[in-house]
């Protein structure tokens, strides 16, 4: 049997939110984020200090390999996804662009409608899980992105709550979005700082009073499958999140592997051979793979059906320290003290 986190009574949620009749409290803490915010938080630095971590994928909703959601039909919110296709399960994190929303369009980098993005995280809160954003700031103004995040609210009035990561940002760029942020009256996100260049890693870094969670950046690029390249991959990961989990440690934050994977996924046992002993090495709250293309056949993160490595994923999903959606409850509730 799976070992579960935060296993909360399911009476516990529904009076939490009272129903959608009646708004729910969604009260402010001192730090000026929402109470279930800072919850979230508190939940995913015990996370990290546990055995256990959430797998997560990018898009994993909204289109597959050779599938795309009818995003105008509400009925397919959070139903379709590969990853469900192949274990029953969907992924505790789902993550999204809102890459081109400073621009005012109204899909995203993927051409995902930003109103979909909106139900899948709303969707996916009320299922318990974990909801993750990335955006490019690239100097420009963080307004529409901000009124993006105030639009995450449930029918019962409770701000989602959310982990945003800025792509690329440097100080200035990332202490301009978040004092933005707060002018917006933006209650419900913790920030993720993560780079794939370990070498300066804090080049960029804006300030323990920014960041909520450091995170890693890194692929496995081997375009063949070749076992000793494959091998040389996940030395370098072990090495790079030692160095991550010592900084983090230092700092009193949270960390994680905010973006990895295969693309192709060339090796058959990748999940429990290579990815899977390294992240149990290490304290992480969760890990993101990459999307899957509905477009492009060989873009892919996570299996489908008929692919490869499917059989070793179902074995990465049965392992005790491997999160899914089944698997999490509470995350934005008080753990129980006993």
């Amino acid at each position: 049997m799976k070992k579960s986190f935060i296993i909360i009574a399911a009476a516990l949620v529904i009076a939490s939110c009272g129903g959608n009749q009646h708004k729910a409290s969604d009260p402010l803490t001192d730090s000026g984020r929402t109470q279930r915010t800072e919850t979230l938080l508190e939940n995913l630095k015990a996370l990290g200090d546990s055995s256990v971590y959430m797998f997560g994928h990018y898009d994993d909703t909204v289109y597959g390999i050779g599938w795309e959601a009818d995003y105008e039909n509400d009925s397919t919110i959070g139903i379709k996804s590969d990853v469900k296709s192949v274990c029953n399960d969907l992924p505790a994190v789902l993550s999204f662009d809102l890459g081109n929303i400073e621009s005012g369009d109204d899909k995203n980098l993927n051409g995902v409608p930003f109103s979909r993005i909106r139900k899948e995280a709303i969707n996916h809160f009320d299922h318990g899980g974990l909801v993750t954003l990335s955006w490019h700031p690239e100097k420009q103004d963080a307004d529409k992105v901000a009124d993006f995040l105030n639009t995450l609210e449930t029918p019962y009035g409770v701000k989602v709550p959310v982990v945003l990561r800025l792509l690329h940002a440097t100080k200035d760029e990332w202490r301009n979005t978040v004092e933005r942020m707060k002018e917006q009256g933006v209650t419900n996100v913790l920030y993720a700082y993560s780079s794939g260049n370990t070498q300066d890693y804090m080049e960029h870094y804006p300030g323990d009073d920014i960041i909520d969670l450091l995170g890693l950046d890194l692929y496995c690029n081997v375009p063949d499958g070749d076992t000793l390249q494959v091998a040389a991959f996940a030395e370098a990961l072990d090495k790079q999140l030692v160095m991550i989990s010592q900084i983090a440690k230092e700092r009193g934050k949270t960390m994680a592997l905010t973006e990895t994977g295969y693309e192709g996924i060339k090796t058959k046992d990748w999940w429990t051979k290579t990815l899977a002993p390294v992240l149990a090495r290490h304290p992480i709250c969760y890990v993101l793979v990459g999307r899957n293309a509905h477009n492009t056949p060989t873009h892919y993160y996570a299996p489908y059906p008929g692919e490869s490595s499917t059989s070793d994923f179902v074995k990465f999903y049965n392992l005790q320290e491997t999160l899914f959606l089944h698997d999490v409850n509470g995350l934005y509730l008080k753990k129980e003290k006993h």
